[in-house]
């Protein structure tokens, strides 16, 4: 069998996406360790990071690998969701792998598959979902590939997540916050035991600054297991940040002091972290230090210059990007593509704005999914921190349900209070064509947020057109 890319995404869309529809039963790992076990557990021919968390575990997985890639080995970073390709979750940290190794994983993907539906059912297994079907390629792909290290971020959870039959050197775990409450549980404490549930025996779990209650959970899980626990914000003593909004880049200064694993008697930093990060935000600061002290408790021997050099050169879609277009090939105009879509996400990227571009005009174009709770969302948007210039309203495609009539009803009112001007149409293509042309012409920023499906949209409307093109840079 000689499959194309094309043909292995048509046989996973025959698999339950519990991306784009709900689940009624628990999640299991019972199908994907079955799964894993009768290929050989592929996932067993490297070592990997594991990371988990509500809000910046990609950011977190693509720094880790492109520090382990700047270290001189062959890393792969598996994340999720995807902007434009399916292939971007299946990676490296500077793009992709050769063709021939997607090929080969795919071939033996499907055969395998085709082969053991019918056991899955005579044991009472359920067939494997899309996300369960993809862990498994990224687990062959990898192999297929010899790399040394696989960096993964959970899909949903941590648990009874399709990557929780990982044995990682370390755990990660970044902020918690309410998020997939049907799910994992509709508490900080309930959502935390989920994610804690990648938390290894004696293997261990670095964590980012979180809550009292997330915290609390995360140190019992951990003294259960036997694992040793690093909480970042006992770690790092002091960091510094500036914007360069000429660069579109963010100066950060990372000082650990003299921490130093048990058992050792230098500090596992010999130096400061002095980075110069394209991934934009205050976040973004936490995310870096976050992962340095990952790398570092599992590999103690890479430098810090390896580390600063990762972190300069990492790159990922739909995470504050900014990229300027010539509009008419004539002047520039810039637009900012952040998949923000909860309260708390969406409040940061308000502020890293307000902090990266002060007073600029900036206009919004705005989708959301039907799940989100967009009457916490939308007052963010009139608190006065950013002056708003004008907002587009509509729906983040197809791919995922919307209620266009709760954003609309919640946004409008408030627009209308603000004496704000609004566009709203359920026709994306045309509004955010509607909405970069507008913005252009009068100068403004463009900040498209909401959902990353949009933001997929949005990059696929401007390849689309001979309006604009983009700045090389």
């Amino acid at each position: 069998m000689n499959i194309s890319m094309i043909g292995f995404q048509t046989w996973l869309e025959s698999a339950a996406n519990y991306e784009r529809q709900k689940r009624t039963k628990q999640f299991s790992l019972k199908t994907i360790s079955l799964l894993a076990n009768e290929l050989g557990n592929p996932q067993d021919t490297f070592k990997s990071f594991h990371i988990a968390g509500s809000k910046g575990k990609g950011s977190v997985s693509a720094m880790i690998a492109s520090i382990l890639h700047e270290a001189g080995f062959n890393e792969g970073l598996y994340t999720s969701p995807h902007i434009i390709d399916f292939l971007e979750r299946v990676g490296k940290a500077d793009g992709r792998f050769e063709n021939l190794f997607y090929e080969q994983a795919a071939e033996e993907l499907i055969a395998f598959i085709d082969g053991i539906s019918e056991k899955l059912d005579k044991l009472g297994f359920e067939q494997a979902s899309w996300f369960e079907l993809m862990t498994l390629f990224a687990f062959l792909t990898f192999r297929n590939a010899h790399i040394d290290y696989g960096v993964f971020e959970t899909g949903l959870g941590g648990r009874f997540d399709a990557t929780n039959i990982l044995t990682p050197l370390v755990s990660i775990i970044t902020p918690i916050e309410l998020e997939h409450t049907e799910y994992l549980g509709n508490t900080i404490p309930k959502i935390a035991f989920e994610k804690a549930g990648i938390i290894k025996p004696h293997t261990p779990v670095c964590v980012s600054k979180q809550s009292f209650q997330a915290k609390r959970v995360f140190w019992l899980q951990a003294l259960k297991k036997h694992a040793p626990v690093y909480f970042l914000e006992h770690i790092l003593k002091t960091y510094a940040y500036n914007y360069d909004s000429a660069l579109n880049t963010m100066n950060i200064t990372l000082d650990f002091g003299n921490f130093h694993l048990k058992g050792q008697k230098d500090p596992l930093f010999k130096s400061k972290i002095i980075a110069n990060l394209h991934l934009l935000g205050k976040v973004q600061v936490q995310n870096a230090a976050l992962a340095a002290l990952a790398v570092k408790v599992a590999m103690p021997d890479i430098d810090e210059k390896t580390i600063e050099a990762g972190l300069n050169k990492t790159r990922l879609q739909g995470r504050f990007e900014i990229d300027d277009y010539l509009y008419k090939k004539s002047y520039n105009f810039k637009i900012i593509l952040d998949g923000a879509h909860t309260e708390n996400s969406i409040r940061i990227t308000i502020d890293t704005l307000k902090n990266m571009f002060p007073g600029r005009k900036c206009n919004v174009l705005f989708a959301a999914a039907a799940d989100k709770k967009i009457e916490n969302i939308a007052p963010l948007f009139f608190n006065g921190s950013v002056d708003f210039n004008r907002f587009f309203f509509t729906i983040p495609g197809e791919k995922k349900k919307a209620d266009y009539n709760k954003l609309t009803k919640v946004f409008i009112p408030l627009c209308e209070k603000n004496k704000t001007p609004y566009y709203e149409s359920k026709d994306y293509t045309s509004l955010i064509s509607e909405a970069l042309i507008c913005s252009a012409e009068e100068g403004a920023i463009l900040l498209a947020t909401g959902s990353f499906y949009l933001v997929s949209e949005v990059k696929n409307s401007l390849k689309l057109t001979n309006t604009f093109s983009p700045v090389a840079g």
